[in-house]
């Protein structure tokens, strides 16, 4: 499709136009887009690191009690002998630590002490485990906030044996401090997690193991309260994917249809679509969701792109923390934004639609008139007429001018060419006469090495036809040697590319064997072709045959 001058004008400076601002406007964009998503996720890593450590903060006082614990157990400053002192001292710890559900000690007789916050009317229970002489007694009291006692009584019925405990023999075990996978807590159908370490005589013997039961569900309240974006939200996860915490309100336990056992949610048993497909971006199985640092990943779901920050716990928790946030949440300014200038550049656009059809109107009429001068300049016509009542535009009427000035220096110099070519021909005919008259062969090449000119004499001594055409002197086989006849020269050695090099040659002995094995002996001599400014404009070299 032709199109003319002024409508070409006028689409392309609107064309220009248009992909001016697409251009600016989509890389204003992407870069900003780019730049909040980065900032968004370093927030989220920051964000995240923030609440680990606040979490591990959290955790840690459990970790101190149940040290502390068994120091004085060590020192015996608490004991199972002194029980009453033992279960103030626990007492005091709940107190002391609002999250600690419940402290306690058990040693290899099978005595229990266990102090407890209590979900029925009182505020705190004691459970006490005794063996003696007199046989096994379990004594339960209830006490109020201000540690009255409110309800006591004996259960012969317990058969509670903290030896029995998964606790109990992975301390004893490893006889060392141990953390257990986060579980449900029976009684209040609260996730939590238990510390313990055995407690050593001064001998080094093992008395006992102290517990701290540690109620979890205070990690979800305070995942709620994370200032993060609208849609955002978070949840800590263990590495065989049960769900620890969760920013949502819903129960974090599930009910076996089959036992009744009540248990942690799995991942993939949580209502929430983003939160599986969260957790689905990490690309891991159950029982792998372990990482060595954070990690970023995204995923769509329900139309929308999610930024997703993963940051594992430190060693003593195979935890990881995810939070999620919807790109929408922090880009939904810079859309708006973007809106409002795609207006803007419709309107600019159009401005220059206007603009640019009535300045293609005024440049089209001299344009066209001038563009019919040079097609018939084209077409070898140069006797034209060209419109010379000036325009506007100083440019194009200094075009008009020029073009016609070339006509008249193209009308000039066709004239010189014509009688320029007669003399050239003529001289070319009168000097390839003079060359085919000499018996001596002759070879002239440019500074290239390309063959201008090569004598019959020379295509008969190389086997072939007088009148073939070559582009260089080594395009048909042949061999050249020295004057013994066994020496075969490389071409560097050639007469030809030595000329080529400056080198005068003087009636060298050289024998050329043609491409059918026929050989001769040549007298050659050579050298190096200057103009008269000294400027190396190729080689020639004259041979003579002799017997």
């Amino acid at each position: 499709m032709r199109l003319s001058i002024s409508k070409a004008l006028a689409l392309g400076i609107v064309s220009l136009q248009v992909i001016t601002v697409c251009v600016i406007l989509a890389s204003s964009y992407l870069s900003t887009e780019q730049v909040l998503i980065g900032h968004a996720q370093q927030l989220m890593r920051n964000l995240s690191r923030e609440v680990i450590d606040r979490s591990e903060e959290f955790l840690a006082p459990a970790r101190s009690a149940v040290s502390l614990t068994g120091r004085l157990a060590h020192h015996q400053v608490v004991s199972s002998e002194k029980p009453d002192e033992m279960e103030q001292y626990f007492f005091d710890q709940l107190i002391l630590h609002p999250h600690i559900a419940g402290i306690y000690y058990g040693n290899l007789a099978g005595e229990f002490h266990f102090v407890r916050r209590s979900i029925e009317d009182a505020a705190f229970h004691i459970k006490r485990v005794k063996e003696d002489s007199k046989g096994r007694s379990v004594l339960n009291r209830w006490f109020g906030e201000d540690h009255s006692l409110i309800k006591s009584e004996t259960d012969p019925n317990d058969a509670y044996d903290p030896r029995t405990r998964p606790w109990f023999k992975k301390a004893l075990m490893e006889r060392k401090q141990i953390w257990t996978d986060p579980y449900l807590f029976f009684t209040s159908n609260t996730p939590g997690i238990t510390v313990a370490s055995p407690v050593f005589s001064k001998g080094g013997d093992v008395l006992g193991v102290v517990g701290v039961d540690i109620d979890l569900s205070s990690l979800s309240d305070f995942l709620g309260f994370l200032e993060l974006s609208e849609h955002a939200s978070a949840l800590i996860l263990n590495n065989n994917g049960d769900v620890i915490a969760h920013r949502s309100n819903g129960p974090l336990y599930t009910e076996d249809a089959n036992t009744g056992v009540r248990r942690l949610m799995h991942i993939d048993e949580v209502k929430s679509d983003a939160a599986r497909a969260a957790v689905k971006s990490l690309g891991k199985k159950p029982g792998w969701y372990v990482l060595n640092t954070a990690m970023n990943t995204s995923f769509e779901h329900d139309g929308k792109t999610y930024q997703t920050v993963f940051t594992p716990f430190s060693d003593n928790w195979p935890w990881l923390l995810g939070i999620y946030v919807p790109e929408d949440d922090f880009l939904t300014e810079i859309k708006a934004n973007r809106k409002l200038n795609i207006l803007l550049a419709l309107a600019i656009t159009f401005v220059s639609v206007i603009i640019g059809v009535m300045f293609a109107r005024s440049l089209s009429r001299p344009i066209l008139s001038l563009q019919k001068s040079v097609n018939a300049v084209k077409n070898g016509e140069l006797e034209v007429d060209i419109d010379k009542s000036g325009s506007v535009f100083s440019d194009i009427d200094e075009t008009t001018t020029a073009f016609s000035n070339m006509i008249a220096f193209l009308k000039d110099n066709r004239t010189k060419n014509q009688d320029l070519k007669k003399q050239l021909s003529h001289q070319a005919h009168f000097m390839e006469a003079v060359l085919a008259a000499i018996d001596d062969g002759v070879v002239v090449c440019d500074i290239d090495g390309k063959l201008i000119y090569s004598s019959r004499v020379v295509m008969r001594l190389r086997g072939l036809p007088e009148d073939e055409r070559l582009d260089r002197f080594d395009d048909v086989p042949f061999k050249l040697f020295a004057a013994d006849g066994k020496t075969l020269l490389s071409k560097a050695q050639w007469p030809i590319y030595r000329a080529l090099s400056e080198e005068m040659i003087t009636e060298e002995d050289v024998i050329i064997e043609s491409a059918l094995g026929v050989r001769k002996h040549l007298l050659i001599s050579g050298k190096a072709i200057f103009d008269t400014n000294g400027e190396k404009l190729g080689a020639y070299i004259s041979m003579r045959p002799y017997a």
